[in-house]
């Protein structure tokens, strides 16, 4: 932390330019003035500290939220996906009362204060939340404290940037556009370190007798967001702090819809140059103009929420299909919610340069010369990011295990003993000795009639077996048992697990008797150790199955029981599970016939592409951040009239929840059936948003030239 904040004490000392003549100092603040002119504004460097931290805790609990809906309250890729995005509403869409309570109530400093408390009660209700308890309570205290956090942590946003640009001068535009990049690059810098952390804490320390932690997951942000509200006071002194000077927002509406209802009486029979021009007999003209100002910027803010639509889904669907991918590099496996460190760390790559070498070289060439042409070629690169993400789905769908028709059912039958095995009945099969077989397509209502004859091994008679399909995948497995073939039937699996990791089961024949005393396992000694209990076993026996367990990816080592406590010396043998897939390992152990053997079924692939395969589409989706979304919030800052510019900056964030709302209904009335059409169908709608976004641009009026308008008038 503290070289964090001696790097923003550096940044403190860059040299911004000169001053305009209307702002030019008296010479009672010269000496302030002198020193203005030397370095940024004193209390910059704890608001970008706040800001730091703030965000840092806040990515911290945004990564892992998905991952956490799915993995502990057990909800569906679509409803976690969902309710992710419900949050992102609430959390964009509270901005704007928060700047409403700023400007009109408590200004923007106590504004920050307050909700920065309601921010780390809601972080520390979802910590709670996510302690071992009933999926039910967690769920019902986990959606409270997101409600806290969306309030808070949304109240605060449109605040921070504003009350550090209030720290400027008038003139100091360069200067402001700076602490902007500087603002933007605390972010980013907050981001990265999150990502980095906050998977480590959920997947790497164990509590509460889990392989993840969720509760030091959320509980860090938690701690990290009583470390903003200190940091924030400790820069009191030093902040140029301006009381709320009565909210507009009322006075807004009442002169638009006056304006409104005066043209409507009018009838035609007094021209106007504008509409608004209706309500002078009652408003003053400086409201007038504001509100002309006002209304200018969020004409230009209509196709915004497209724009959030697709960028928001880096926090959603994005890990989702993370969670799809092959993480492996080397000895290290990269988590799916880890991906996210790379569009921080571009930013803070691009911001220099873009502003230093790709701007310069874009006016050279005559293109990109004015903010919205910037913020919509960014645009268009954010519909390009998610046509890439398209194509790597269409390759990660090629590998997702295949679900029978309905009415139909799938057999898997899995061959653990040295016999050949012939099946006669009303489908003929046959199954080698240690191998495996898939039946696809059975009718469900199907009765199966086997005669189960064996050969090649020391067992001669033949086993009979009857048994339906209740299920859409069924599993089989046979095993040598007293030379006769053991035959055990259950209901089977196909899925991928929702944090990418790979599922194992066993079934078994082994020389140690599981008795009914006693609760012996077999070991699986690899990244962690998972013991592995038979569940599907009439004690005592030597043959057996478990259910499946969800391991971290890895090479393990497998031990046979000596006893309920210890295990054999030497595996019996080693297993490699790679992410996504699903195995059955079977072991067949028979010293009196000197067999000892494992042999490897996989009932669902693993996952073939690999994560580094997101890298170009979260750079060029990276690029077009820096130019549509620094630019926008420069943009909205310099457009927006002064007394209205936390509402502009309310309503800059509100356009990103109502994206968030379209994701949500799109979820809901898409027929798509696969995620690969849906990242198509955002990329065209996203092109076309911003084809309307470039016209508005065309006819958009900038401040400086609407201020010499409102001297001419």
């Amino acid at each position: 932390m503290s070289r964090v904040l001696s790097f923003f004490r550096h940044l403190s000392q860059l040299s911004p330019k000169g001053y305009g003549k209307e702002d030019a100092p008296s010479a009672s603040e010269k000496k302030d003035v002198e020193e203005s002119s030397r370095k940024l504004p004193r209390g910059i460097p704890y608001i970008l500290g706040t800001e730091f931290v703030e965000r840092f805790s806040f990515y911290c609990f945004q990564g892992i939220l998905t991952l956490y809906l799915t993995q502990e309250l057990h909800f569906s890729d679509d409803w976690a996906a969902s309710t992710f995005h419900a949050f992102m509403v609430l959390a964009y869409i509270s901005p704007l009362f928060g700047a409403i309570l700023a400007d009109g109530l408590l200004g923007l400093f106590w504004t920050i204060f307050y909700l920065s408390i309601l921010f780390a009660v809601g972080n520390s209700i979802v910590s709670i939340g996510a302690m071992p308890m009933s999926v039910q309570n967690m769920t019902v205290v986990s959606l409270f404290g997101l409600f806290i956090v969306a309030l808070g942590t949304g109240g605060i946003k449109p605040c921070v940037s504003a009350f550090g640009g209030n720290q400027y001068r008038k003139d100091q535009k360069k200067e402001r556009h700076v602490y902007f990049s500087l603002f933007f690059f605390a972010i980013n810098i907050g981001s990265i370190l999150s990502t980095i952390i906050s998977p480590e804490l959920r997947a790497t320390v164990h509590c509460f007798g889990k392989h993840t932690c969720y509760p030091l997951a959320f509980g860090v942000p938690a701690m990290l967001s009583i470390i903003v509200i200190t940091l924030f006071m400790c820069g009191k002194p030093l902040y140029k702090i301006r009381p709320a000077e009565g909210s507009e927002f009322v006075s807004v509406f009442r002169c638009i819809f006056y304006a409104l209802a005066q043209k409507f009486k009018n009838k035609g029979k007094e021209k106007r140059d504008h509409w608004l021009e209706f309500a002078d007999d009652k408003f003053d003209r400086e409201l007038i103009f504001d509100i002309k100002s006002f209304l200018q910027v969020m004409w230009m803010y209509i196709p915004l929420p497209v724009y959030w639509l697709l960028y928001e889904q880096q926090g959603s669907t994005w890990i989702l299909q993370s969670a799809r991918m092959d993480g492996k590099v080397g000895a290290y496996h990269i988590k799916p919610d880890q991906m996210q460190i790379v569009n921080p760390i571009f930013i803070i790559i691009f911001i220099p340069v873009f502003n230093s070498v790709i701007y310069p070289l874009l006016l050279k060439c005559g293109l990109c010369r004015t903010p919205l042409q910037r913020m919509t070629v960014g645009g268009v690169l954010v519909a390009v990011a998610f046509v890439m993400t398209g194509f790597i789905q269409l390759e990660i769908e090629k590998e997702l295990p295949e679900y029978p028709p309905e009415g139909f059912s799938e057999l898997i039958i899995i061959n653990n003993s040295p016999c050949d095995l012939d099946l006669k009945g009303v489908m003929n099969s046959s199954v080698m000795a240690f191998k495996a077989k898939t039946l696809k397509d059975i009718p469900s209502d199907t009765e199966i009639e086997w005669e189960i004859s064996p050969s090649e091994c020391s067992a001669t008679n033949t086993t009979y077996k009857k048994f339906s399909l209740p299920a859409q995948f069924m599993c089989m497995m046979a095993a040598l048992s007293n030379d006769t073939i053991d035959i055990q039937i259950g209901v089977d699996t196909k899925i991928k697990e929702k944090n990418g990791d790979p599922r194992v089961r066993l079934h078994f024949r082994t020389d140690f008797e599981f008795m009914e005393s006693e609760n012996a396992s077999i070991l699986f000694r690899g990244p962690e150790k998972y013991f592995l209990f038979p569940d599907n076993i009439t004690r005592p026996s030597r043959v057996g199955s478990t259910e499946y367990c969800v391991m971290k990816p890895g090479v393990y080592n497998i031990y046979l029981p000596i006893n309920e406590t210890d295990h054999q010396e030497n595996p019996i043998g080693a297993a490699e599970f790679k992410d996504g897939g699903s195995y059955v390992v079977a072991i067949h152990q028979n010293s009196a016939h000197n067999i000892s053997k494992i042999t490897i079924f996989v009932t669902v692939l693993h996952n073939s592409v690999h994560m580094l395969y997101q890298l170009p589409q979260i750079i060029v989706l990276t690029a077009g951040e820096i130019m549509f979304e620094v630019t926008g919030l420069d943009f909205s800052y310099c457009e927006s009239p002064e007394s209205l510019k936390s509402m502009v900056q309310g309503m800059w964030f509100f356009t990103n929840g109502i994206g968030n709302a379209f994701f949500i209904i799109i979820e809901g009335i898409s027929s798509m059936k696969k995620r690969s059409h849906e990242f198509f169908m955002y990329a065209v709608i996203m092109t076309i948003s911003m084809l309307l976004f470039a016209i508005l641009g065309h006819y958009f009026t900038y401040v400086d030239d609407r201020m010499e308008e409102k001297q001419v008038e």
